[in-house]
């Protein structure tokens, strides 16, 4: 199953949707299930677009709010049985993959229907494809979902440490792997998902060991507030860095540099540009975990 954040003009065959109502998920008891297919329905007279948040090779899933007053049943469908419960009510018989994304739906459809126009001017959202969230073109930050703290790896190859560039970097700035826990996602998941899609390489859940969270409050010249957690692991890079496939759109360039490098870096990063110098505890952190990681894998 595939996360996804897209617009739909319309609901994509043999789907299945989740569906709320005022802050509820509509659940089947009988079948411990809150995903249903439209053909159980009644019309949905609903028009799009429609928010995907989830696809696999035979279906789409969609999130869909209804007003109260809405027959949404079915004629085969049991109101004793199918009714809209508060999501917690529901979490104690749901398995893990289930459980992801009944809070993954619950999320998105919150934002999807807190997002229908800018805050600063009043002008209706437009949605942008790529990033997969709303904007307004008087504001050129996009409206992302309130998603979980970001997650940031660095991967070692025994004494050496891989540094990746954004096309969007000032000149010779570089960062370690960092992503996004999208909602419905582990940390452990969403690493192995931003280490796949920007560098194009597997690792497994095994390969992680996660060394802290780091809180990172920071205020910026623009009036930009950001407010993380940075959940943070370290991972061994078993590939040559030529075998790496960076995707262009995240990752412009990579590099690996030694332990004493990165020091000698980090250390002139307000003079040398190559951090971000705000992240600069961040650094200091991961380089001593890193070295103890080390030392003790060698004894």
């Amino acid at each position: 199953m595939k996360l996804i954040r897209e617009l739909h003009e319309s609901i994509k065959e043999d789907s299945k949707l989740i569906i709320f109502c005022d802050n509820k998920i509509l659940y089947d008891q009988s079948q411990n299930t809150y995903t249903f297919e439209i053909k159980d329905l009644n019309p949905i007279n609903h028009t799009g677009p429609f928010l995907c948040i989830a696809s696999s090779e035979s279906y789409c899933i969609y999130v869909l709010e209804v007003n109260k007053n809405e027959p949404i049943l079915g004629l085969f469908m049991d109101p004793n049985s199918v009714n809209f419960v508060d999501l917690r009510q529901i979490l104690g018989f749901l398995d893990q993959s289930s459980f992801l994304i009944a809070s993954r739906a619950s999320i998105l459809s919150a934002w999807a229907l807190n997002s229908k126009f800018c805050s600063l001017c009043g002008k209706a959202y437009s949605f942008n494809d790529a990033e997969g969230a709303f904007e307004c073109s008087c504001n050129n930050a996009p409206n992302y979902p309130s998603i979980s703290p970001c997650i940031i790896t660095l991967i070692h190859d025994d004494d050496k440490i891989l540094l990746g560039r954004s096309k969007f970097f000032p000149p010779n700035m570089y960062s370690t792997l960092a992503g996004f826990i999208e909602a419905g996602e582990s940390a452990e998941e969403a690493l192995i998902r931003e280490v796949k899609e920007e560098i194009g390489i597997t690792i497994g859940e095994n390969d992680l060991k996660k060394i802290g969270v780091m809180k990172s409050f920071q205020s910026y010249k623009s009036g930009i507030i950001d407010n993380e957690f940075h959940t943070i692991f370290i991972s061994k890079l078993n590939d040559d860095i030529e075998n790496l496939s960076p995707q262009k759109e995240e990752v412009e360039a990579l590099k690996t540099v030694s332990i004493s490098l990165f020091k000698k870096l980090l250390e002139n990063s307000e003079n040398n540009s190559h951090f971000v110098t705000s992240n600069k505890e961040y650094y200091v952190f991961v380089l001593k975990k890193i070295k103890d990681f080390i030392k003790k894998n060698k004894t």
